[in-house]
């Protein structure tokens, strides 16, 4: 915590800005990205989709179409995990 806290630049945020961990370990903000960019990490998407639908975005259609417009409204924050190399992301908008 005191590694990302204090010793790695931070990013901007709409929202509060979170930053991922996997592995145990905290993930390397890689940057803000459009749907192109996100869906050329497919675990990332895949890991965005999961996390949406467990957060109550049940209808399938409405999911992916937000999904299709990030990087609009929207923009995925991307990371990857510095242990595994897994791409992981998390949206944020105003």
């Amino acid at each position: 915590m005191h590694e990302v806290t204090r010793r790695t630049p931070g990013f901007h945020a709409w929202q509060d800005p979170r930053w991922l961990v996997h592995c145990r370990d905290a993930a390397a903000f890689v940057g803000g990205v459009g749907y192109a960019g996100l869906a050329a990490h497919p675990d990332a998407l895949d890991q965005l989709r999961t996390d949406m639908r467990l957060d109550g975005w049940h209808d399938e259609s409405r999911l992916e179409r937000f999904l299709t417009r990030i990087g609009e409204d929207a923009t995925a924050m991307l990371f990857r995990c510095t242990v595994c190399g897994t791409h992981l992301a998390y949206t944020d908008a105003s």
